[in-house]
């Protein structure tokens, strides 16, 4: 089980991303030895700090509970009380899960992005072509990990501004960030409702692109998506009746993931991205070694 200090070294990681988009760095506390997370610990407290020349926010970990808080002052001379607490929630170390800390990350970029994205001038960020529908069935061209990404952001558009974001912020189109931490907890809900008619929109979206999709974009959808389960029987149960030809793989890769911690740790943390290089890249199923 992760310590406090870990688990919020998680959470950082998941941040830096947006964190650099507004400026801010995270700050390393004197004496952090390599390889260890950027964390200070005082008087019980566990916390992480990012600067920026518009201001500073740090995460806090004490007494159960984990706080994102803000303040206007430069990090060099700001004090306690120039901080103002935003965003809160109940952080037992025990019964922490990996679940919370995606939800965590999740809710601190967005409530970063609302309070200093003001302002930020918007970029006209060219998105990917997906492939059509008539181009797919023509067998000319496969449909790809774009046009799923494309797809679900009909049928959930909550995730439009993260997939533009995610195009902007790596010069293309990185689906093991935009799924894991944005859209599937979205698919997860649709799955745990189990209304026919939403479950149906969902799967019609997801059997389509899997039966003439590119390896890559059939690896994200049984391990990145659906694999997130977390081979719980009872959300397995809601979307057999509506998998098709994936329904085996989808099974096994969940059993798969519950037997293999360190493919667990590549789904919920996946390798550092790289740029692009002209070698393709191997689908993520081929990483995790399934």
């Amino acid at each position: 089980m992760a310590n406090t200090s870990e688990n919020l070294g998680i959470i950082i990681k998941h941040m830096v991303a947006t964190a650099d988009n507004y400026g801010f760095r995270v700050i390393i506390p004197e004496g952090t030895e390599k390889g260890q997370p950027p964390v200070a610990v005082q008087n019980g407290k566990y916390i992480a700090t990012f600067a920026g020349d518009k201001g500073t926010f740090k995460i806090e970990v004490s007494d159960n509970k984990i706080y994102l808080k803000c303040a206007a002052a430069q990090y060099e001379n700001a004090v306690e009380e120039d901080f103002a607490q935003q965003s809160a929630g109940l952080f037992e170390e025990e019964n922490i899960t990996d679940k919370d800390i995606r939800y965590f990350a999740n809710e601190f970029n967005e409530t970063i992005t609302k309070i200093y994205g003001k302002g930020k001038k918007s970029q006209s960020v060219k998105l990917p072509t997906p492939v059509s529908k008539a181009a797919a069935r023509s067998g000319a061209v496969y449909f790809d990990t774009v046009t799923l990404a494309s797809r679900m952001t009909g049928i959930y558009p909550e995730c439009k501004e993260a997939y533009k974001q995610n195009v902007e912020r790596y010069g293309e189109f990185l689906p093991e960030d935009f799924f894991l931490n944005h859209c599937n907890k979205y698919v997860i809900e649709t799955i745990k409702e189990n209304n026919p008619q939403k479950m149906r929109k969902l799967f019609n979206c997801l059997n389509e692109i899997y039966n003439d999709g590119t390896n890559e974009v059939q690896s994200i959808i049984v391990v990145t998506i659906l694999g997130s389960i977390n081979n719980d029987e009872q959300l397995l149960a809601n979307c057999v009746d509506y998998m098709q030809d994936m329904t085996l793989a989808v099974i096994e890769a969940n059993k798969y993931l519950a037997k293999s911690k360190s493919s667990r740790e590549k789904l919920v943390n996946p390798p550092r991205y790289r740029p692009k290089r002209q070698k393709k890249k191997s689908s993520f199923m081929s990483q995790m070694g399934m």
